[in-house]
């Protein structure tokens, strides 16, 4: 069986802003930003990230995200459509990660 999605225009800026950090109002760090594709929801491309901050008590604050960029530009918390920890596990297993060219083409990144 074959598919054939078209990424829309919308999703790729909401890439690009997520990408040049444009996306957050915050100040937190992030670290490992990476987009990825499921076929499992082939029409929504997921972005995750771990995003950091200090607390005024010298505590540090971390939160591990996964947000999925609808057709029309919008993101939603994914994780909270899990109910438990082996359906985020099989979920996440099927995700392959994708990125943005110069030109604004989604491209796959093969890990060699």
């Amino acid at each position: 069986m074959k598919n054939t999605i078209k990424i829309t225009d919308e999703q790729i800026k909401a890439m690009q802003s997520f990408l040049s950090g444009l996306a957050f109002a915050d100040k937190k760090q992030r670290q490992d930003l990476k987009l990825y594709y499921s076929v499992l929801s082939p029409t929504e491309i997921y972005v995750k990230y771990t995003s950091y901050s200090l607390l005024p008590d010298n505590g540090i604050e971390s939160s591990y995200k996964i947000l999925c960029i609808k057709p029309d530009g919008s993101n939603a918390n994914c994780v909270e459509e899990f109910e438990n920890m082996n359906q985020r596990l099989e979920f996440q297993s099927n995700l392959i990660e994708v990125d943005l060219d110069n030109n604004g083409k989604l491209v796959f990144v093969w890990a060699i």
